[in-house]
């Protein structure tokens, strides 16, 4: 098994765990996967999940250069690409 394979299993609960204002929700490209955030109840942004990852060696190096931990990977959900708000 490679280092860079993260086993994931995408999530049907979209609508439960996605915020029902889309305006809350942004995303970041990291060429390989988005990274999915949400507003916090604190002043600014969380990590809520990932969508349409194609290599998640590049989401950890994503997540490690904006200084989140990479246990998110197995931690937080996959969405459908098609879930996130445009």
């Amino acid at each position: 098994m490679s280092t860079n394979t993260t086993p994931q299993q995408e999530t049907d609960e979209t609508n439960d765990q996605l915020p029902t204002d889309p305006e809350a929700v942004t995303v970041a490209d990291t060429g390989a996967g988005l990274l999915v955030f949400a507003e916090a109840d604190l002043p600014g942004r969380e990590l809520i999940g990932f969508a349409g990852v194609d290599d998640w060696g590049v989401i950890r190096d994503a997540l490690r250069h904006r200084g989140l931990g990479v246990g998110a990977t197995t931690n937080l959900p996959v969405f459908p690409v098609e879930a996130i708000p445009q």
